[in-house]
């Protein structure tokens, strides 16, 4: 997972509640189900903006995969302006 402006996993983020270790442990929380005929090995993205909670649900997903953890959240916006762009590897 990268998250663009975060050199390390003890970056504190101003404007966004839970420190960096909080967000990369709920983004191992999600769990997914893929087709057999998904590539193995897909790289995403999710840009975070706006005030308040980012759930799991909210994340644009590739045909063929399905959440299954949609009511996870994964990070809490505390004021304007913020945004992260995240990018997570997702692999069967």
């Amino acid at each position: 997972m990268k998250i663009k402006g975060v050199m390390h996993e003890y970056h504190v983020v101003d404007g966004i509640k839970q420190s960096m270790l909080e967000v990369m442990a709920n983004f191992k929380k999600l769990r997914f189900k893929t087709q057999e005929s998904t590539e193995k090995l897909q790289r995403l993205t999710h840009r975070c903006t706006g005030v308040g909670v980012i759930k799991a649900s909210e994340l644009k997903l590739p045909a063929g995969v399905t959440l299954l953890t949609g009511d996870l959240e994964l990070l809490e916006i505390s004021e304007p302006g913020v945004e992260l762009l995240i990018e997570y590897r997702l692999e069967k």
